[in-house]
């Protein structure tokens, strides 16, 4: 790809503790263009081996997903030291951003908006739960970070799943330690809590979350601190949500509660299920919605995505150095894409065969002296929204948010520093 294609930055859009994410122009030959958003590991973390492992992870696991209700990846790449994603651009906002827009406005979605939102998130993790490798068995494939900030709503009504960074597939490199528990702590289930495996029914439950907080504009876990929070999910007690929203018929409430069931067992078994059951609810309460009115709330709601986002910063030029410079990692996979369906099969086969289960490298990779590491949580972030551009971030609940943007903005603010110095020594102005 370095030959022959090269992204061009065109600005900053989010920045978490682990990585920022920037849109830019994919440009080819013969003077085609396309806007992508491109993830970078920010660089102190470039040189922790796991971590990198688990990032490469997320990119390999994600070269796999194709599907309407799925941002799609399309290249890993390696350059100034650090690795990069790049993804489709998704021009509009995140769940999490719409819902705290809505809250200030004292003002919750209309249920049947609701509804469908979480019912295009299932249909895009029952289709990564479907897929099989090339012998026709499963990936296994478990999100397991299913929350607000990881649903990417564009300004057209399109609701797609985002960052697979924690998503635990059978085909994985870095293995859960036992015990280990990985995701935000207000959007586990139980069973994630208290360390034991997990299933698809873990993402069910997650969407039983982000329902109930959609319908209610409450946060169902969340305490004050991450040990209360964790124990609240173990406990899986639900209020009533009647109390916070009359409007909420029985039929649904009964849905949320059976995606929230603590025993795994008891809950809906798949994304299908649920989706199935919300369905029906419409139906019967002659209830219609579609993208189109996602689209409207949007533009109400948020208004334009691009309005808000900063301009470029002087740190974007060096970005662009390293970029210029960037090396594919997928053997030159650049761009290449099936296009997105809803009637795509979840049981197609899906050839994981490339990749070397020792290293992890994607095909064509060929070592060089880089060790191959990470099973990423990502900061996640490829958007536009003008409500907040920290969307994606890997926060694992609101109470720990002052604390990364602390080390966040002190990284940044010395990387910065560091640059200037290097200019100004560069060009003389420092003997």
């Amino acid at each position: 790809m370095a030959d022959r294609e090269k992204y061009k930055v065109i600005r900053k859009l989010d920045a978490g503790g682990m990585a920022e994410v920037y849109e830019a122009v994919a440009e080819g030959i013969e003077g085609f263009e396309k806007k992508v958003a491109i993830k970078r590991v920010l660089p102190h973390l470039a040189e922790n081996k796991k971590f990198i492992a688990m990032f490469l992870d997320e990119a390999r696991l994600s070269l796999h997903l194709s599907h309407a209700n799925v941002v799609q990846v399309f290249d890993i790449g390696q350059a100034g030291g650090t690795y990069f994603i790049v993804m489709e651009f998704v021009n509009g906002t995140n769940l999490k951003a719409l819902m705290q827009k809505m809250k200030s406005r004292n003002q919750l979605l209309p249920i049947e908006q609701s509804i469908f939102i979480v019912m295009e998130m299932c249909r895009g993790l029952s289709y990564a739960h479907g897929l099989k490798d090339a012998k026709g068995r499963s990936l296994g494939i478990v999100h397991r970070d299913v929350s607000p900030p990881n649903v990417l709503i564009s300004k057209q009504g399109e609701v797609k799943i985002v960052d697979f960074g924690l998503a635990k597939a059978t085909s994985q490199l870095e293995v859960t330690d036992p015990g280990v528990v990985k995701g935000k702590y207000a959007y586990l289930s139980p069973e994630a809590a208290t360390g034991k495996k997990v299933d698809l029914r873990m993402d069910v439950f997650c969407c039983g979350i982000v329902l109930y907080e959609l319908l209610t504009g409450q946060r169902l876990f969340l305490g004050n601190t991450d040990v209360e929070t964790i124990n609240n999910v173990r406990a899986g007690y639900v209020p009533s949500m009647q109390q916070f929203n009359p409007g909420i018929h029985p039929q649904l409430e009964g849905i949320v509660r059976s995606a929230l069931a603590v025993d795994p067992n008891q809950r809906y078994q798949t994304c299908d299920d649920l989706a199935e059951s919300l369905a029906h609810f419409l139906f019967s309460a002659q209830l219609k919605v579609t993208g189109f009115d996602i689209r409207r709330t949007l533009e109400n709601v948020i208004g334009d995505p691009n309005k808000h986002i900063d301009k470029q910063a002087i740190i974007d030029n060096f970005i662009q150095q390293e970029i210029a410079v960037f090396s594919s990692l997928d053997g030159g996979m650049t761009l290449r894409r099936r296009p997105p369906s809803r009637t795509s099969n979840p049981n197609a086969p899906v050839d994981v065969s490339g990749f070397n289960s020792h290293s992890g490298s994607p095909p064509g990779y060929r070592d060089s002296n880089q060790s191959m590491p990470g099973a990423y949580t990502p900061s996640g972030a490829y958007q536009t929204g003008s409500v907040s551009n920290a969307g994606y971030e890997e926060e694992e609940d609101d109470g720990t948010e002052d604390r990364q943007n602390f080390w966040v903005g002190l990284t940044v603010a010395l990387a910065a520093v560091t640059l200037i110095i290097a200019i100004a020594w560069a060009l003389g102005f420092i003997p």
